[in-house]
């Protein structure tokens, strides 16, 4: 090849061209972002909206389904669902794939613009929220404290560390959890308030007019014009005490009718560190962002504050994704580098040349380089699948440069200079290689329509493969020829391993002449091999992804619906003492009431309490996580009264392992249905805590309003609402402003007042004459029971049933459970369906994108051949290896109890590209001696000898190459082993026959065109 030749007579040239690389390569590394996974855009969105006060039946009624109603007029909406509960409601939308968010999310805001007349007038603006991993926050802080210490720690974290952190380059926000607030509590006592004609409504009214600086025109006076301001803004609570108060006695100091003290807000959330009270705070990072720069700056910056701060101040890590990225990175470039060296041993074992072994050694790391100067110019970042792809292409970088430096060294064996080597060498193959090397990188192609999670992750897995493909046939078609021209040397003797593999040539030629004497027995042989292993495939199980140990575990703890926070807290303490007898367990953080930071949610959730839980390094531990989190799981399995789910292994996007959906209209029936499939499921192996997500009734207090007694008074049903909800939630009149920051101004009643159901009866009402009546003369109180919360998807009612999985593949344990929901749980009416979810559906969607791109994948490297032959035979001749991966595909997956996945599907289709590779070189080269004039049976038993040693060197390179992802060395490789694996089962099994099998195809087939064309020149010969 010209090119070629360009390279070994201008080497000074090509040595420039190195350098270039390299300096590129190494400059668009440096400024490339590190990261866990690549940038995922999900196509989903939430709307939240809160409605202090209001059930999950209201909620549902006046904010969740008008809301769903507007958003369903969007395009590319595939589903709506809602969340409605005490006090708010969460809505999500879920897009098509594709669909451009920013403007999704636009739309969605003008959306609630349109309907938000028709929310009741005191809810506040609906907000909009979108999905994405990249705002999950990458550090989460935690300091404790005693329960006294909590404010001061929290205006130290507010005035100091926060201000801090917020310079930090690339962090977007820093959130405070466990906040301690402080307010100006109004108490008044409704009876005295009476006694001088004031209600609640006045004081409101009259300290939200005064608190005011207003502006008042201007005035000149001296030649200048000054502004006019009238300044009523209290400056202090004194101020406030000492305002007059006009009632029907006159007027009267503020605090001679309500008591006003400065006192803590009510919470409804707890933070608790290694179960000391704590202040929390997370950080998130700027999308595009270096996480592990971003983290890294952090520390510093901590460290740099650290001495301002008070002595006794300890800042605790509960959760740093920069530090799961090292590792992972960490592990999969010591596969990257074991693996070239396994490569570059495998060449020195064949050749015994030393300076052909460094040429190789050498186009490894050139070739890796180059490839980074594609994925940095293509937008990529450094994370767990780029370099999963670089390690999974690690072995196959060196096979075209192996092809080529074989063939020059075999012709430098035969006596040709070096020069001449190098030049005819590579001419001789370099065609064969770029047709293999085009295969490879065509069956990535179909991802490129592959559409869902499976794309988003493995799109870049698959160009750093391309990538990385490209650089190495760069490096094979120029700078091999080059080095080998300069350094490589003859070897005056063969080494024992030489000698051996000679045998083995022989060995092979002897095969293969008995395989071409008996062609159909050797082809039935091979089929009979695959209906074999075909056998196994229902003893394989099937996963969506597998499970990643990132070295922590959640909690999670519901009690019943209706407990209030110190019930809660109080359950807490017993999951406290459990979690101190787990020597894995390093640290544990509590958010009690409320959701936590990796959570989106909406109303009041006092009832809950979710855990953090930290556990020392992978190496520190025999143990996996999942292993962990079973102990945990025993051991808190007796605590009364809760309900509490343990999970581990969450890569942030996975979906619950078992989702089941239950649809209809009534929430009685749904309740039942759930109870059954719960029972049902949990007698099947494996599964984990199954959890429905409608909950035991929540008790609530009904006020039934008498509406004719009320219309004889003069009043409504809203007026006696918000009289209640002034009376048991108080009202804020304003703000008074200290020290940058604004306390508010909460008006409340005495809580003898609202401590119980009589005393909430004697609550007056005001009329529109002014006269006081009491609640219970227009309306009857009493308790009762209603929903806890209401789930609906596509605007119908629905509980979902989640579970979680155990030493059991999800494909196995979910048909299982179909088959016992067809036993067990018999539905009412056509108004109910069960349908499954979570990764299930995930799965099957993947599995049959990746199974239409794999069809595809095949296609298109037959097209390539065909283009490459210039022949529809040989590529067809050549697919025959294809099917044969099966074989050791299967018994891969078999012998290392691996499920298949979505990365083994990945893998396949990287397999599609390999394998005919050896084929390639093994046909083009029988071509070439049969256009010598050379006979079919002659010219493969010539072309096998000769091409043994090529094929066996790549084949091996790429084999070991993968050898340590296979064996899954390290943290964070668990989703390239699966590939892994059956790549190089894949291949070792395909190369062994293909060696045989490929030529006798070869053979028969062209033994049927040979009688072809006899009868034709008989028939001419007869005419």
């Amino acid at each position: 090849m010209n090119i070629a030749k360009l390279s070994v007579f201008r080497p000074i040239a090509m040595g420039m061209v190195i350098v270039f690389i390299l300096i590129i390569g190494t400059v668009s590394l440096r400024n490339m972002p590190v990261d866990l996974f690549p940038d995922l855009t999900f196509p989903v969105a939430a709307v939240t909206v809160t409605y202090e006060g209001a059930g999950p039946e209201e909620v549902e009624n006046l904010l969740a389904s008008p809301l769903e109603n507007v958003m369903g007029t969007l395009p590319n909406v595939e589903s709506i669902s809602s969340i409605s509960r005490n006090g708010g409601a969460l809505i999500l939308i879920s897009f098509e794939w594709g669909t451009d968010m920013d403007f999704a999310t636009l739309n969605m805001r003008e959306q609630i613009d349109a309907v938000r007349d028709s929310l009741p007038s005191d809810v506040p603006m609906p907000k909009v929220l979108r999905f994405n991993p990249s705002d999950i926050p990458i550090m989460q802080l935690g300091v404790s404290g005693s329960e006294e210490e909590l404010t001061e720690i929290k205006q130290t974290i507010e005035d100091q560390i926060k201000p801090a952190l917020d310079s930090v380059p690339g962090v977007a926000a820093v959130t405070i959890e466990g906040q301690l607030e402080k307010e100006i509590r109004l108490t008044a006592d409704p009876d005295r308030l009476s006694q001088y004609g004031v209600t609640l409504t006045n004081l409101q009214q009259l300290i939200g007019s005064e608190n005011l600086n207003i502006p008042s025109g201007s005035i000149e006076t001296e030649n200048k014009n000054l502004p006019l301001r009238v300044t009523g803004e209290f400056e202090s609570v004194e101020d406030l005490k000492n305002l007059s108060v006009p009632t029907e006695s006159g007027p009267i100091k503020l605090n001679q009718l309500v008591t006003i003290e400065e006192l803590m807000k009510p919470s409804a959330q707890e933070s608790y560190l290694n179960g000391e009270p704590a202040i929390g705070f997370s950080i998130q990072k700027q999308s595009g962002s270096n996480t592990v720069k971003v983290v890294s700056q952090i520390n510093d910056k901590l460290e740099e504050i650290q001495p301002s701060l008070p002595s006794d101040m300890e800042i605790k890590t509960v959760f740093d994704q920069a530090k799961f990225i090292n590792q992972s990175i960490r592990a999969v470039v010591w596969n990257i580098i074991i693996g070239s060296i396994l490569a570059a041993a495998v060449l020195y074992l064949f050749l015994r040349n030393i300076r052909s072994t460094l040429i190789i050694g050498l186009s490894i790391p050139i070739s890796i380089v180059g490839a980074f100067i594609l994925m940095y110019f293509s937008g990529q970042t450094i994370n767990l699948l780029t370099l999963g792809g670089l390690a999974l292409g690690v072995g196959m970088m060196v096979d075209n440069s192996i092809v080529i430096l074989e063939n020059i060294y075999r012709l430098r064996q035969e006596g040709k200079s070096l020069k001449d080597a190098a030049v005819e060498g590579t001419k001789e193959v370099g065609s064969a290689i770029i047709a293999s090397t085009m295969t490879t990188v065509v069956v990535f192609l179909p991802i490129v329509f592959v559409t869902g999670l499976a794309a988003q992750l493995f799109k870049p897995l698959a160009l750093a493969i391309t990538f990385s493909l490209l650089a190495s046939l760069f490096t094979a078609l120029i700078i091999v020829p080059l080095l080998s021209s300069l350094l490589m040397n003859r070897n005056a003797s063969k080494s024992t391993f030489q000698l051996r593999f000679e045998r083995l040539n022989g060995w092979y030629k002897r095969l293969l002449d008995k395989s071409l004497r008996h062609p159909k027995k050797t082809f039935g042989f091979t089929i009979a091999l695959l209906v074999v292993s075909a056998a196994g495939t229902p003893f394989i199980g099937t996963e969506f992804l597998p499970a990643q140990d990132q070295s922590f575990v959640n909690i999670s703890a519901q009690l019943p619906a209706g407990s209030s926070l110190e019930a809660t807290t109080n359950v807490t303490e017993e999951i406290d003492t459990a979690l101190e007898d787990i020597k894995e367990v390093k640290l544990s953080y509590l958010t009690a009431g409320g959701t936590d930071n990796f959570s989106v949610g909406a109303g009041s959730q006092t009832n809950r309490a979710t855990y953090s839980v930290l556990l020392v390094p992978i190496g520190e531990r025999s143990k996996s996580d999942l292993e962990v989190a079973e102990d945990i799981r025993s051991k808190l399995k007796n605590i009364p009264n809760a309900n509490i789910m343990v999970s581990a292994s969450d890569s942030g996007f996975n979906a619950d392992p078992i989702a089941i959906n239950i649809i209809g209209p009534d929430l009685e029936i749904l309740k039942q249905l759930s109870d059954d499939v719960i029972e049902s499921i949990s007698e099947v192996e494996g599964v984990r805590e199954p959890t429905s997500s409608i909950e035991s009734n929540n008790p609530e207090v009904q006020i039934l309003i008498d509406r004719e007694k009320a219309a004889s008074y003069g009043v409504g049903s809203t007026q006696i609402s918000t009289a209640v909800s002034n009376a048991t939630n108080g009202l804020v009149a304003s703000n008074l402003a200290r020290d940058g920051k604004q306390l508010d101004i909460r008006l409340t009643v005495e809580e003898k007042y609202t401590d119980s159901l009589n005393s909430l009866s004697t609550l007056l009402i005001e009329t529109q004459t002014g006269q006081k009546i009491p609640l219970s003369s227009v309306a009857e109180i009493k308790r009762g029971l209603g929903p806890s919360e209401i789930t609906r998807t596509d605007r119908l009612r629905q509980v979902e049933i989640t579970a979680s999985l155990l030493n059991r593949d999800l494909g196995t344990v979910t048909d299982e459970i179909r088959e016992k929901l067809v036993k067990d749980v018999p539905l009412p009416s056509n108004a109910y369906k069960i349908t499954f979810g979570g990764q299930d559906e995930q799965m099957n969607d993947a599995f049959f994108k990746l199974s239409g791109a794999l069809a595809l994948a095949i296609l298109l490297v037959y097209m390539v051949m065909a283009g490459q032959f210039e022949s529809f035979l040989y590529p067809f001749i050549i697919m025959f290896s294809v099917p044969l991966t099966a074989i050791g595909i299967i018994v891969g997956l078999l012998v290392t109890f691996q499920p298949l996945g979505v990365g083994s599907l990945v893998g396949m289709l990287i397999l599609t590209g390999i394998v005919v590779n050896n084929a390639i070189v093994l046909v083009d080269y029988i071509n070439q001696l049969r256009s010598t004039g050379m006979d079919t049976r002659s010219a493969i038993l010539e072309a096998g000898p000769v091409r043994l040693r090529p094929i066996l060197m790549t084949a091996l390179t790429t084999i070991l190459g993968l050898v340590p992802l296979s064996l899954g060395f390290g943290e964070g490789t668990e989703i390239q082993q699966p590939m892994a694996i059956v790549i190089v089962f894949g291949l070792t099994v395909a190369t062994f026959i293909t060696l045989i099998f490929i030529p006798v195809v070869y053979y028969l087939i062209d033994l049927r065109r040979q009688k072809r064309l006899d009868k034709k020149r008989e028939k001419l010969e007869e005419a």
